[in-house]
């Protein structure tokens, strides 16, 4: 009993310690690009729109609601329902491939973006996103670690099962979290911002099902849940929210609909950390409370579709 006693002691110590190295890994990556200049921070903007109205408001009202809303009774069935859908995936060994596929998805998004600049001027260094996007971060990671070697033994669908039919409504009250997080976006758009009907249906397509749907089934669905399984949920969610900042901060760079307002690489990753990782904390923690990917999928996808659709319709596309 008092071996046991230790080993829980020595793993509670270790989710610690990565919870705190990902918190100050993320607060420090937040400060040097804000350095000396404290003030910078609360002109912060996200698609134009200042953070603290678009994202840091939001996402406040968004953690709360879902700490309300989420059932106390149906999440410890639904945690164990997580853990019996991981069994005999080999956890290190696919979160090491989930890295390396994080990480070509960077190197093939500035490969292929360097190309297609030597192919045509005209055509816009964006198209590299959709496509390392798709590869990197949905088709591989689906094939070799979701899928990867428990077709026959069935485990490889278990959590694909349980985030995607979804039965229970209280796993649905993440809804009004949606609501929360688009809400002031919303009341910011004007009509004249939006493209044509036909444009901002491509726009919502887009957005829900090449990034949103792609992003959070990698990032939640793959990287988070494997995550909670060696470093517990607080540090699983941090060290999450900081990749997917740090991925973002990739993606902007080539973004012609939503690049980084920043002075220099380090300061665009500083805005990276301090929106799209704040983010990420509300879309871990909604992860762990509903284990809905079509929640996932709308608290991340509804406040990118009403902040794109502005650019989009400025700067003449899809109208």
């Amino acid at each position: 009993m008092g071996e046991w006693h230790v080993e829980a002691g020595r793993g509670r110590a270790a989710r610690a310690v990565v919870t705190v190295g990902a918190v100050a890994a993320g607060a420090g990556l937040a400060a040097a690009g804000f350095a000396g200049r404290p003030a910078a921070l609360a002109d912060v903007t996200w698609y134009g729109v200042g953070a603290l109205w678009a994202v840091w408001l939001p996402v406040a009202v968004g953690l709360l609601l879902t700490w309300v809303l989420g059932s106390r009774t149906g999440q410890v069935d639904l945690d164990l329902r997580v853990r019996e859908a991981m069994e005999g995936h080999p956890v290190r060994l696919e979160l090491g491939l989930l890295v390396a596929m994080l990480i070509g998805y960077a190197l093939g998004t500035a490969g292929l973006s360097t190309v297609i600049r030597q192919v045509s001027e005209e055509l816009p260094s964006a198209v590299a996103l959709p496509v390392t996007r798709l590869v990197f971060l949905f088709v591989l990671p689906v094939l070799f670690v979701d899928q990867g070697g428990f077709s026959t033994s069935g485990h490889g669908t278990r959590m694909p099962a349980l985030s995607l039919a979804v039965r229970e409504p209280w796993r649905w009250l993440g809804l009004v979290t949606v609501a929360a997080v688009g809400a002031p976006l919303l009341v910011d758009l004007e009509p004249s911002d939006a493209p044509s009907p036909t444009g901002a249906f491509l726009v919502v397509l887009a957005v829900l099902v090449g990034v949103s749907a792609i992003e959070e089934i990698f990032f939640r669905g793959m990287v988070q849940t494997r995550l909670e399984l060696l470093t517990g949920r607080t540090g699983a969610v941090a060290v999450t929210a900081l990749l997917y900042a740090l991925a973002q901060a990739v993606s902007s760079h080539f973004n012609t609909y939503g690049p980084l307002v920043g002075e220099g690489v380090a300061e665009q990753v500083s805005v990276a950390v301090v929106t799209y990782g704040v983010q990420g904390l509300l879309l871990g923690y909604v992860w762990i409370r509903y284990r809905n990917m079509w929640i996932n999928t709308l608290v991340h996808g509804v406040p990118l579709v009403l902040a794109t659709l502005p650019t989009v319709a400025g700067q003449g596309g899809l109208g």
